[in-house]
């Protein structure tokens, strides 16, 4: 059973209440994220989503356009439960806290689709795979799994 410190990001950039609107979408236009957790005094108060940008203007605090007290697991958590968290709660991240409230990484949509791609290579085809071989009267030369 993997757990979520296994597939979260661990290097995670964070924005103070304080940060502006649009302070916070230049950063995540560079950075390409979708998500940035708000943290003060090291513990995590909210998270900024791409769509908290469209609702407000660019001169807000990211504190006022924050969704405060996000939802959020431990990093023992298993993969398939912060799955099943995103789906009910239709979220695409959800912030890993450690005691006290400290952010420790963030699991994202993207890196439950990246953990799918990689374990799919690894994995042989679902079903029994023959060749059969036939000369040209269709009588079976071979038969190859």
């Amino acid at each position: 059973m993997l757990s979520t410190s296994t597939v979260m990001t661990k290097d995670v950039v964070v924005v103070s209440p304080l940060v502006s609107v649009g302070g916070a979408a230049h950063l995540m236009a560079r950075l390409i994220v979708r998500h940035l957790p708000v943290v003060q005094a090291g513990r995590l108060v909210g998270i900024l989503s791409d769509r908290d940008l469209l609702k407000h203007d660019a001169s807000v605090s990211c504190g006022e356009a924050m969704t405060p007290g996000p939802v959020t697991c431990p990093p023992n958590t298993p993969v398939g439960r912060v799955a099943e968290i995103m789906l009910h709660h239709r979220i695409d991240s959800v912030p890993i806290v450690g005691g006290e409230g400290v952010l420790v990484g963030l699991v994202t949509s993207t890196d439950l689709l990246r953990l799918l791609v990689e374990r799919e290579g690894d994995r042989l085809l679902p079903f029994d795979f023959r060749l059969r071989v036939a000369d040209t009267d269709g009588e079976a030369l071979a038969v190859a799994a």
